[in-house]
């Protein structure tokens, strides 16, 4: 018995020394295809990765050449229309001194006219001649802030005053006006007194601008009416009309430049001006760190414009 198991022991190990060898070497031979086959997967993928980003370089640099084409274009269209705005500036400044002096002589000499004249008819036909010559002159000014506006030179001299004052000393000649046109003018809830840090003759040309405006558009029998208030936020300003109101699409566009109303059918209400009165307005408001606006129900029931301006700013 121990002669058997001294034979079968050995041969027992052998066969489990064989069998581990064979399975150690199947085990290595599958491990280094997974680790082959892995490998070259890897490669694959960082070859594709990498030209990937070859191509996304070059896509990366076609377009960093557009982008630098355009840019160009875009640096030369600003330089053209920075030189034609400064054209358009030095014209409107020139037009406009060249043609004050003219339009002064005739305004001037139609005064003088007057005094002679051998009839009626004669003296009515001067009557429009001035007429003409004082819009013209209201239209010169216009295109004369606009040139200092857009140059930049628009110039708020800040000084104390009494608000009220001044609406008091434009109130007389803006009754004349709306009484004129037919139109009921009234100014109410004005405090006794409201001292500001302000340009008083730019502000004055703003309120002149809102009140001439509600009454050349309120037709006659309307009503237009001044109310100042004072608030946490400085004076508040507003001018309401029982007008032609404004469209919802343009309480916006009205503060543009030469923008005129789409809805407004008078010609010769469009032919009075040139769409510069509001957004001169507007510039003078934001000179004072103010805010300017317009609220209407719609076309046909009027309009009130506002502005609101601090007490004093730097």
């Amino acid at each position: 018995m121990e002669l058997v198991l001294v034979a079968v022991v050995p041969l027992f190990l052998l066969f489990v020394g064989a069998g581990i060898l064979i399975v150690s070497q199947v085990s290595g031979f599958f491990q280094f295809n997974y680790f082959s086959n892995r490998e070259k997967f890897s490669g694959q993928l960082i070859s594709q990765i990498v030209g990937q980003i070859a191509l996304a370089k070059t896509q990366l640099f076609s377009r960093t050449r557009e982008l630098e084409s355009l840019s160009g274009r875009l640096a030369l269209t600003n330089q053209e229309l920075a030189r034609l705005n400064n054209l358009k500036s030095k014209f409107l400044s020139i037009a406009v001194h060249d043609m004050r002096t003219p339009v002064a002589s005739i305004k001037g000499f139609s005064e003088l006219a007057k005094k002679t004249v051998a009839n009626d008819r004669q003296g009515q036909y001067l009557n429009y001649i001035t007429s003409a010559a004082e819009q013209i002159t209201r239209l010169l000014s216009d295109l004369t802030d606009l040139a200092m506006i857009e140059a930049g030179k628009l110039k708020i001299e800040k000084t104390f005053f009494d608000f009220v004052a001044m609406i008091q000393d434009v109130a007389p000649g803006i009754s004349l006006v709306a009484k004129n046109k037919g139109v009921d003018f009234s100014v109410s809830e004005v405090p006794s007194s409201v001292s500001i840090k302000g340009d008083r003759f730019r502000l004055s040309q703003v309120l002149m601008n809102l009140l001439n405006n509600a009454i050349k558009f309120t037709p006659s029998g309307g009503q237009v009416d001044l109310r100042v208030r004072l608030d946490s936020r400085g004076v508040m300003v507003m001018v309401r009309d029982t007008g032609a109101g404004i469209h919802p699409t343009e309480r916006k566009k009205i503060f543009e430049k030469f923008y005129q109303s789409v809805h407004q059918k008078d010609e010769k209400l469009r032919k009075q001006g040139w769409g510069l009165g509001l957004s001169i307005a507007l510039e003078i408001i934001r000179a004072h760190r103010g805010d300017i606006g317009v609220d209407s129900f719609g076309l046909g029931k009027g309009s009130t414009f506002w502005f609101r301006i601090p007490l004093q700013y730097n």
